[in-house]
């Protein structure tokens, strides 16, 4: 069950989502977004029994590969584009950028690369799945007339202490605004800017997962020091662009 059913406190408006996706679904009450206990529970049962269904199915798949001796010379990879609110802040489904919207699941079978059940806490986008895949098919680094983003994640499958990246980075627009954000292994840090007037004030959120893994409460006001510090990292990726509309 979810142990934290309030909006994050000083959040900005737009970092907040009312319905949505799960407004979709019946016999969901659309309007009230913090459920009873027994549809919570329903809620949380579907979902993790959509989990099981794929992971017998991805078994079913690891089986034949197996029966066809082909499982030592095959690189598996899983993962998910997206995260899943399941109740926390009172948000269902995708589409914000807290913790539980963006944190996936994401298992690589290297043979004779990967340590098997091995596991690492090295932060990770999904861009470094491509770069990845080429140097452990032989490919070697891609070369393309567009930046390449990802990074290789090799070097971290044969030892999961190496560190190669400090954070993690993600985005998403909401109310008009586009919310640009970097995980490090401690904070998030989020800054909103709005997409069609370069004017309006841009807002900023800040949490600690040291001290509030909850994200019960926004710090930014609290911490400039500390996003100054961070938006230095948040720098190195692409300005938002402002949209013009005719």
């Amino acid at each position: 069950m979810p142990e934290y059913v309030k909006d994050p406190e000083n959040a900005p408006k737009m970092a907040i989502k009312r319905g949505g996706e799960i407004d979709q679904y019946k016999p969901i009450p659309v309007g009230k977004y913090v459920y009873d206990d027994t549809l919570t529970r329903k809620l949380i049962h579907g979902y993790y029994a959509s989990m099981s269904y794929m992971d017998a199915q991805l078994g079913r798949v690891v089986d034949e590969l197996k029966r066809l001796g082909m499982f030592e010379n095959t690189i598996i990879v899983l993962w998910g584009d997206h995260g899943w609110h399941l109740g926390d802040h009172g948000y269902w489904t995708k589409h914000t950028n807290y913790e539980q919207a963006n944190i996936i699941p994401l298992v690589m079978v290297a043979p004779g690369i990967a340590t098997p059940g091995s596991s690492t806490n090295q932060l990770t986008e999904t861009v470094d799945i491509y770069p990845t895949l080429a140097e452990l098919t032989g490919l070697g680094k891609p070369v393309v007339p567009q930046p390449i983003d990802g990074l290789s994640l090799v070097p971290v499958m044969k030892s999961p202490e190496k560190q190669i990246r400090d954070h993690a980075y993600h985005c998403f627009n909401r109310g008009g605004y586009l919310g640009r954000a970097i995980r490090t292994d401690r904070y998030r840090l989020v800054e909103w800017k709005h997409m069609q007037n370069p004017n309006v004030p841009v807002e900023y959120e800040l949490y600690d997962y040291q001290t509030d893994p909850l994200e019960t409460k926004n710090i930014a006001s609290e911490n400039p020091a500390k996003v100054k510090e961070l938006m230095k990292i948040l720098k190195r990726h692409p300005e938002a662009k402002t949209l013009s509309r005719n």
